[in-house]
C-alpha cells in the first residue's frame, strides 16, 4: 500500500507560491439596486499545493488534477480572504523548458471571516506560465482568481503568483 502511494506520487509536483499585488471586485445586490467596487488588498499570501497528471494529450499537451491551500491567506485590515482550490489543470510545452498552463475548479473559502459570513464555494480560474530550471525545479508567473458569495455579495478575489515547484 505505502509502496503504491510513493509511485503514485512520483510523478506530480509540489509547489509553495507567493500571491502579491491582491485585490477584490465587490458586487452587493439590495433591493434589485446592484453596487459595484474594486479594492486592493493590504497583504498577499502564502499558498502550498500538488498537481498530478492524469493524461497527456500530445507530446507537448498533458491534463493534470491538484490542489492548493493558503497557509497564509491575504488580509486587508483585521479581515483575512483565504482559500482552498480544487482544479484540472491543461499544460502546453513550448519548448523543453518554457510551458503555459490554464487551470479551472471550485474555490472553498477558509479564513474564518469568509466562513463567518457563510460564504459559499466558487470558482478558480488560473492561467500563466512555468519556467524548468531544472528536470526537478520549476518557477511559475500566473494570475488566479477565486471567488464566492454570500446572500446579497459576490467577491472575486485576484492576484499574481510566483510559485517555486519541485517535481517528485
Amino acid at each position: 500500500m505505502i509502496l503504491m502511494v510513493a509511485v503514485s506520487f512520483s510523478q506530480g509536483v509540489v509547489y509553495m507560491d507567493l500571491g502579491f499585488s491582491p485585490s477584490a471586485e465587490v458586487e452587493v445586490t439590495l433591493d434589485g439596486v446592484s453596487i459595484s467596487d474594486s479594492e486592493d488588498i493590504e497583504t498577499g499570501s502564502v499558498s502550498i499545493g500538488y498537481y498530478h497528471p492524469v493524461y497527456q494529450i500530445s507530446d507537448q499537451m498533458g491534463l493534470f488534477v491538484g490542489g492548493s491551500y493558503e497557509v497564509m491567506p491575504a488580509k486587508d485590515e483585521d479581515v483575512e480572504f483565504g482559500f482552498m482550490a480544487l482544479y484540472g489543470s491543461v499544460g502546453y510545452s513550448l519548448s523543453d523548458q518554457l510551458s503555459a498552463w490554464g487551470s479551472l475548479g471550485m474555490s472553498i473559502p477558509t479564513s474564518d471571516d469568509l466562513k463567518d459570513s457563510d460564504a459559499e464555494n466558487g470558482m478558480h480560474m488560473g492561467m500563466g506560465v512555468t519556467y524548468s530550471a531544472t528536470d526537478k525545479i520549476g518557477v511559475a508567473l500566473g494570475y488566479v482568481v477565486n471567488s464566492t458569495s454570500t446572500e446579497d455579495i459576490d467577491w472575486d478575489f485576484s492576484k499574481l503568483v510566483l510559485s517555486l515547484g519541485y517535481r517528485l
